[in-house]
């Protein structure tokens, strides 16, 4: 059932995993029916989505997060390096939205321009996404975004095109901070909070 605390727990990210459990596979099957019955443009088909469970797939991403991830102060280290890869990733279950325009296009679409199709594009994956992230927090996982990755290399590994979101959906490793990096306990992710305003109109 859910209620405000899982609501408020959704927001934040986790960073690190508890990879000696697995996805339930009901789950799973939740989370399919979450990212392909949501709303969209007329009930069209504006992206793909891919679930991995494979390690070495999922260890791969990772590697392509650390140049495409927000700059901090650190960055790049006196070497050159850009070290900070996003763990976000390293969840128990890795899932890719990926677009597609052809997809979406039809006889009526010769006005659209590609910003229209971008914009509806975000806007899918962006609902999809959210009622991805709230299912896995009502059955207990925890997640985290993922938007800074090289998408070319992405797509290489994934056979996809256009890949444009990552989330992470696992365990906590109840041991850490939720922001403690899951490969390098020195590192702890910044976390902020957020007001964002509300207006009421009442009849």
């Amino acid at each position: 059932m859910i209620n405000k605390d899982i609501i408020e727990q959704s927001q934040r990210t986790q960073r690190n995993w508890d990879l000696t459990k697995s996805i339930k596979d009901e789950d799973m099957e939740l989370f399919k029916t979450a990212v392909s019955q949501c709303p969209s443009k007329q009930q069209r088909i504006w992206y793909n989505v891919v679930f991995i469970k494979n390690r070495k797939i999922i260890e791969d991403i990772y590697n392509n997060t650390a140049r495409f991830n927000y700059p901090y102060e650190d960055w790049p280290d006196e070497k050159g390096n850009y070290g900070k890869t996003n763990s976000q990733t390293l969840a128990n279950l890795l899932v890719v939205f990926n677009s597609e325009y052809e997809l979406a296009k039809n006889e009526d679409d010769e006005t659209w321009s590609d910003f229209d199709l971008s914009f509806f594009v975000g806007e899918s994956i962006g609902i999809a996404a959210g009622y991805l992230n709230l299912t896995a927090h009502m059955l207990g996982y925890k997640t985290g975004f993922c938007g800074g990755f090289d998408c070319i290399e992405v797509d290489k590994i994934l056979g996809s095109k256009n890949s444009r979101l990552l989330i992470g959906i696992g365990y906590p490793n109840k041991t850490k901070d939720r922001k403690e990096h899951h490969l390098d306990p020195s590192y702890i992710f910044p976390s902020y909070d957020k007001e964002i305003k509300i207006r009421v109109i009442d009849d």
